[in-house]
């Protein structure tokens, strides 16, 4: 059977990514390493900014981070998975193929419980999201918190893990059938991200405004994320769908002790014992329904242009997968 992978030989639009057929079997596996049949990839925004150049790479690059499969074949010396194992991983280079090469010490074991289509969906969004509600800032009953982007990858499992440990959250989007999918989950409060007095609306719910806000959207809200907050409220920068914001607006956070804090999942998901320790946590979350209903997504890998201009173009609604 041949195998395929995606690639980029040079940076720039969606149409740069090459779905090639894999030029030989890819054999053992070296020592530390095993061989994985991926049944999916996910799809995430950081992939779009390794194929338009934002993030500097070498050419010819093999797109993708996160995916899931089964253990084919291990190499030497591995111990923690075996053949036939089902397991799942978050920033690995490489994961848009049918077959793959992966350090051992990469990969989650999966539950009985847990699909590899849903853990490819959830996994990398999922640590994330468990980063924001957990580590970063302990998400308590009583707070208020402005969750942007709330149809997205991250965002859609964000908002509902928030209302899970009993805080009120206010959700934006993009669209209206993107508010009726928040909505479905159980979000009361959704706006429309693209008013222009967001921030009023968010105040006349939060009273003084909110305890946090996590920013997915960068530019576009940026100003009225400041606005919506009360004074001394955090501040989370998560990413920058619309852009960079404007430089120079610390001052107006430190005229009213507003914290300001861009995490990055490795700060808090970097060794074995962190990988299972949050992998554990998400997993428990998705079991009791702290997630709300999650369904991938799905696309062919060989659609890969097509799912990268609707990840471009925020055109869906929850987390996205790239099936074999």
């Amino acid at each position: 059977m041949t195998q395929h992978r995606v690639r980029i030989h040079s940076t720039g639009a969606p149409e740069v990514l090459r779905y090639e057929a894999a030029p030989a079997a890819l054999g053992t596996p070296p020592a530390g390493q095993v061989r994985l049949r991926q049944d999916a990839a996910g799809l995430n925004f950081v992939d779009t900014l390794f194929r338009d150049g934002s993030f500097s790479v070498a050419l010819p690059f093999d797109m993708g981070v996160e995916g899931a499969g089964v253990v084919e074949e291990v190499g030497a010396g591995v111990t923690n998975v075996r053949a036939g194992d089902r397991v799942a991983y978050f920033f690995s280079f490489g994961a848009y193929a049918s077959e793959r090469m992966i350090d051992a010490g990469a990969l989650i074991k999966l539950p009985d419980d847990i699909d590899t289509e849903l853990a490819a969906a959830i996994v990398t969004k999922g640590l994330t999201a468990w980063m924001l509600a957990r580590r970063v800032h302990e998400l308590r009953p009583g707070q208020v918190v402005l969750v942007h982007g709330a149809a997205g990858g991250v965002g859609s499992l964000l908002a509902r893990w928030a209302v899970d440990l009993g805080a009120t959250v206010i959700a934006t989007v993009g669209s209206p059938g993107k508010a009726a999918l928040v909505r479905a989950q159980g979000i009361d409060h959704v706006l429309d991200a693209n008013a222009p007095d967001l921030a009023a609306q968010v105040r006349a719910i939060a009273g003084g405004g909110v305890d946090v806000v996590y920013e997915f959207i960068g530019k576009a809200t940026f100003g009225q994320s400041i606005l919506a907050l009360r004074d001394g409220g955090l501040l989370v920068h998560v990413g920058n769908a619309s852009g960079n914001p404007a430089p120079g607006f610390l001052p107006a956070l430190e005229a009213r002790q507003i914290r300001y804090l861009k995490p990055a999942t490795a700060q808090y998901v970097n060794d074995r014992a962190s990988l299972d320790l949050a992998s554990g946590e998400l997993f428990a979350a998705y079991r009791k329904g702290a997630l709300g209903t999650v369904a991938p997504v799905r696309y062919r890998l060989a659609d890969v242009a097509q799912a990268h201009a609707d990840l471009a173009a925020r055109r869906i609604g929850g987390p996205a997968i790239l099936v074999p």
